[in-house]
């Protein structure tokens, strides 16, 4: 099958390119696609393997027409023109009979001879279709070439704007290209105008005699850039790498095109609440915003461990946030009077990975992540928040259920002035109130929350509602089978923030609250004779929103602990969080301090008044005469007998001045009058 075949002739210099337009069962008929005044010629079907013609690529490429076009119409026209010789087509091949055909025809049509046969020719050089007769508009000019040595200004004259314009040489071109790599692309600042103004000041300050109706124009200067600089490269180049990744790049694929099913890849990420909060103990203080952590599945989008609290984002407050998704959500819900099934919130164990921002999960809760539980940890790029997509859209959500019902929100930029008022002054929500609402909303988005744009894989059901409660018990009988379970108490303290704590006498001290337990009292840690060694220090892990437990690591064992209670000398920090109860403990001794400070004051005032008297007294025994030193030793016993009886003459003195001077009230007596014995004993503190 030969037919509308173009070969390449590499024996002729230039070597031509000869398309087949007939096929008969001796001979072909080819013709140069190439020369504007070839017809076809006739080659034997046996000579065209001797001729070593090599097969290429049809090099015409025919073009979509636009309806209504100019070269639609031109197309049509030419087609009319020759369509009644296309009629005897074998016969066109023979030179007599196609002049034979071609007069006939012109004899019924105002073409010229001319016209028909180029027509003709260029039928069978381009591909013999109605398409091959279009015009070539899209070759017109100079395409994809840059005319810099001309003697004349392209484009359109003037009729307007005085004088001939400007020629944009390669020197013009070289100072456009300046002013908008150096200055319009480097500034977001910088709008066009701006730019060919610089452009202009460089012509300028080259040809300082230039006359002004020289000047390039504006649509030269805009026709140079749309030509040389396409819009997605000026956005790439005005802002940075890591914007240009983040918020402007396509976007490659989605978050549930690598997670094959539920816990294949948990994303973990911190924000600050938009909403201000009051202490429980004294409403009256504004304790600030609080901070929440949100552990997200990927593949079902469920939230699968919370976090609500006043620590600042850290690996602290993240591995607590972890020990949350790890352990079963019932009794946590419990312990803020919100009563749930593992139903509701079925996500228990561990996940393959991790992801969380750089340095967040380091030091000793990663190692026990990775060395422990074999989960692999990966960290995002920096300023890459687009790494934790599903997490991170998730805390804008989760704002858009609660801020509505709630007092004390972040003011908006330039909130005060415009309102006129602190919307924090009006904050009535506790921290145990926040963390309620936010249960109460993740629980929601978990369980009847449809997901708009959740991408299905191939295997999923028709009937599976995308539903995160849905597609996690979906994802747990169909692709990861059960997640990995771990012990719950001992995965939690592990996950506890640790620091270090002082050992006395008194307990075990942190952050200033004593504590106790059975271990340390059996190794005499807390006699005060130090009957056994007593450690300065020990480790020690902490529960940020409970001040009633601490736990003690004696050693580096995962499953060591020592549970130690609040001594009854810390009571006044029970039922507290840590933060609540270090605030508390500051202002306590901000106030001694302040109560110190008053006596350090007024210390020298009552050291002088003791002198004075001590001075008054030393002068007073210069009078006495003290030669006579065995006299004044023997008569101590009578000489106190003597003063005692003198101060207790002066105090009946006193009461009888006091009692007469006293207006007497009336007194009618009820009951009749009974006769009670006089009691002159000291009051004991066991009477009252």
């Amino acid at each position: 099958m030969y037919l509308n075949r173009v070969y390449s002739d590499p024996h002729s210099t230039p070597a031509s390119q000869l398309r087949v337009v007939l096929e008969q069962v001796n001979f072909l008929m080819l013709i140069d696609i190439n020369d504007d005044k070839a017809w076809p010629f006739r080659i034997g079907t046996s000579e065209i393997d001797s001729l070593e013609l090599e097969l290429i690529p049809d090099p015409i490429k025919l073009t979509v027409l636009e309806p209504g076009s100019k070269s639609e119409k031109a197309r049509d026209r030419a087609y009319s023109a020759i369509a009644p010789l296309l009629e005897h087509n074998v016969e066109l091949f023979d030179k007599t009979l196609r002049n034979k055909h071609i007069k006939a025809l012109l004899e019924n049509t105002d073409e010229k001879r001319l016209y028909i046969t180029r027509q003709l020719r260029r039928y069978w050089q381009r591909g013999m279709t109605p398409d091959a007769l279009a015009l070539d508009y899209s070759r017109c000019g100079a395409p994809g070439e840059v005319r810099r040595g001309v003697t004349s200004k392209l484009g359109r004259k003037r009729s307007v704007t005085p004088g001939e314009g400007m020629i944009v040489t390669e020197e013009i071109a070289g100072f456009f290209r300046l002013s908008i790599e150096a200055f319009y692309l480097l500034r977001e600042d910088v709008d066009l105008p701006k730019a060919r103004a610089k452009a202009i000041g460089y012509i300028k300050s080259k040809y300082p005699k230039i006359h002004k109706s020289d000047l390039p124009t504006d649509m030269q200067f805009r026709y140079f850039f749309e030509r040389h600089y396409s819009k997605p490269d000026v956005v790439r180049a005005r802002v940075s790498n890591i914007e240009y990744e983040k918020d402007i790049a396509p976007l490659k694929g989605t978050s549930v095109t690598n997670n094959f099913g539920p816990g294949a890849r948990y994303e973990i990420d911190a924000t600050i609440a938009d909403v201000y909060l009051i202490s429980a103990l004294d409403p009256d203080r504004i304790i600030g915003r609080p901070i929440i952590y949100k552990v997200k599945d990927v593949f079902s989008r469920m939230t699968v461990g919370l976090y609500v609290g006043l620590e600042n984002p850290s690996w602290a407050t993240a591995s607590i946030a972890l020990a949350n998704a790890f352990g079963d959500k019932v009794e946590y819900c419990r312990r803020f009077g919100i009563e749930i099934s593992y139903a509701d919130w079925p996500s228990v164990g561990t996940p393959a990975t991790v992801t969380a921002d750089r340095g967040e999960l380091l030091g000793k809760h990663g190692d026990i992540l990775v060395n422990r539980f074999g989960v692999t940890l990966s960290n995002t790029r920096a300023y890459r928040g687009n790494d934790k997509g599903v997490v991170e859209r998730s805390f804008k959500t989760m704002h858009a259920d609660i801020l509505p019902y709630v007092q004390g929100k972040v003011e908006p930029i330039n909130g005060k002035k415009k309102a006129g008022k602190r919307n924090e002054l009006s904050a009535d929500l506790t921290l145990y109130d926040f963390t309620r609402m936010v249960i109460i909303s993740e629980i929601n988005r978990n369980t009847t929350r449809v997901l708009s744009g959740y991408d299905f894989e191939s295997d999923m059901p028709t009937d599976l509602a995308p539903v995160p409660v849905e597609l996690w018990n979906w994802g747990v009988r169909n692709r990861t089978g059960v997640l990995r379970e771990v012990d719950k108490t001992l995965t939690f303290i592990n996950f506890l923030p640790h620091e270090k704590a002082t050992v006395s006498a008194c307990g075990i001290c942190f952050k200033g609250l004593y504590y106790t337990c059975s271990e340390a009292v059996s190794l005499g840690w807390l006699h005060k004779n130090k009957v056994a060694p007593r450690p300065k220090s020990v480790e020690i892990a902490y529960d940020p929103l409970d001040t009633n437990s601490i736990y003690v690591r004696p050693n580096n064992q995962f499953d060591s602990v020592w549970k130690c209670s609040l001594e009854p000398r810390s009571r006044r920090y029970k039922d507290m969080s840590f933060t609540e109860a270090v605030s508390i403990l500051r202002e306590s001794r901000t106030t001694i301090a302040a109560s110190q400070q008053e006596a350090d004051y007024r210390a020298p005032d009552q050291q002088n008044e003791v002198e004075e008297i001590a001075f008054q007294a030393a002068k007073r025994k210069k009078n006495t005469d003290l030669s006579i030193t065995s006299k004044r030793l023997s008569g101590i016993g009578g000489n106190r007998q003597k003063e005692k009886e003198a101060e207790r003459q002066k105090e009946r003195v006193r009461n009888r001045k006091a009692s007469n001077s006293a207006e007497k009230a009336t007194v009618t007596a009820i009951h009749e009058k009974i006769e009670v014995e006089p009691n002159f004993d000291f009051p004991d503190l066991d009477d009252f």
